[in-house]
């Protein structure tokens, strides 16, 4: 399986210079591909890591196509829905709360705490951990919020 061989790695490239014109080809398209996907995620995370940030304008800024295009049209289009909910003021709120919960999440990972989600045996409840309790400290300070 190509994702265990790269296991998210997508600065990998194959070697193209095969004696088999058909193989070199094959492996030309093979990296091509491979960069395509990775420059759409980039875009992608680039957008996600902003939104993480209070930032509601970055956006996906790359014109994508196919599958990549549909996510670009969807994450944009979220991000105008949040901020016409929002309106401007709650916008700016958004941006102070994110940095708020930003600074809470720094001082907890300065203090050592692991980030991981561990499946429950039953899978059907929220599971105590350091980042559920985050979640909680979030919406306890997102309580009252409006735009």
């Amino acid at each position: 399986m190509a994702t265990a061989v790269l296991g998210g790695d997508l600065t990998r490239r194959m070697n193209a210079d095969y004696a088999d014109p058909d193989l070199s080809r094959s492996a030309i398209i093979l990296n091509e591909l491979i960069t395509s996907i990775g420059d759409n995620l980039s875009d992608f995370n680039d957008a996600m890591a902003a939104l993480a940030q209070g930032d509601l304008h970055r956006g996906m800024r790359d014109k994508h196509r196919g599958a990549f295009g549909q996510l670009q049209k969807n994450c944009n289009l979220a991000l105008a829905t949040v901020r016409t909910v929002l309106g401007e003021q709650g916008s700016g709120r958004f941006t102070e709360k994110a940095t708020k919960f930003r600074r809470m999440l720094a001082g907890v990972r300065s203090k050592g705490v692991a980030f991981e989600i561990r499946a429950s045996d039953d899978e059907s409840r929220p599971i105590p951990s350091p980042p559920h309790d985050l979640w909680l400290k979030l919406v306890d300070a997102l309580d009252g919020f409006s735009a």
